[in-house]
């Protein structure tokens, strides 16, 4: 969805009770509209308009589930930056990366690399098994991989 303003303006169509919902609604998004209304100090109706309004205005883009890769069998994270070969476009290497198991994410870079994956594997041989894929088939022509130890989300949105 096409944004309104530019990322470094303050939208005007939000006030401090919208930053609140929002702060909230990133700690837990499946809070109830009548649980977020007692936080904010609204009804629950009024809650559910601003949170449409949200929607609409293309603030909330969606609620996801985070996933724990280590019950589901991924025990090893990792970044894997890419530098693409000649004449390998984002749009093509994109393309080619959708089809890969274990791609968690994919970021278009400015600075030495193009790209940033961010995968979860089985164990190490997965990651190399994926790190040769990326090679052989998708117009990487170079890799670094940083193995994720740890990763801590802060969400300190600052809006």
């Amino acid at each position: 969805m096409p944004r309104k303003n530019k990322p470094t303006e303050k939208n005007a169509a939000m006030d401090d009770i919208d930053r609140k919902i929002l702060r909230e609604l990133c700690a837990d998004g499946r809070v109830s509209f009548r649980d977020l209304s007692r936080i904010v100090y609204l009804s629950p109706n009024a809650t559910a308009e601003r949170i449409r309004r949200l929607r609409s205005l293309g603030v909330i883009r969606g609620v996801h589930a985070f996933l724990d890769p280590v019950l589901l069998g991924l025990s090893v994270e990792a970044y894997i930056d890419v530098r693409l070969q000649p004449g390998t476009t984002a749009q093509s290497f994109e393309a080619a990366v959708m089809k890969l198991q274990g791609v968690v994410s994919m970021a278009i870079l400015t600075g030495s690399f193009d790209v940033r994956l961010r995968v979860a594997c089985k164990d190490q041989a997965d990651l190399v098994r994926l790190i040769e894929t990326l090679r052989a088939r998708t117009g990487a022509r170079e890799t670094n991989s940083t193995v994720i130890c740890r990763e801590i989300q802060t969400r300190n949105w600052n809006f």
